[in-house]
């Protein structure tokens, strides 16, 4: 019984971080086809929704200033 608990814990272990390298090795793939020009837009749209929400920031400490 002794050599069976440190055996499974051992197998779960490596299983476990052998799904984690794959899962990862997958989405780094998955990444890579990606073109740059779609990388490009996303990360475009991604700064258009930073700066709304600065403005929406600034509206609100003008709108807290003036009261």
């Amino acid at each position: 019984m002794k050599f069976l608990k440190p055996t499974i814990l051992i197998i779960s272990i490596t299983i476990l971080f052998t799904a984690c390298a794959s899962k990862v090795q997958t989405h780094v793939v998955e990444s890579e086809k990606e073109n740059v020009s779609t990388l490009l837009k996303k990360l475009i749209k991604k700064e258009q929704e930073i700066n709304k929400l600065n403005q929406k920031i600034e509206d609100c400490k003008e709108t807290q200033k003036s009261k």
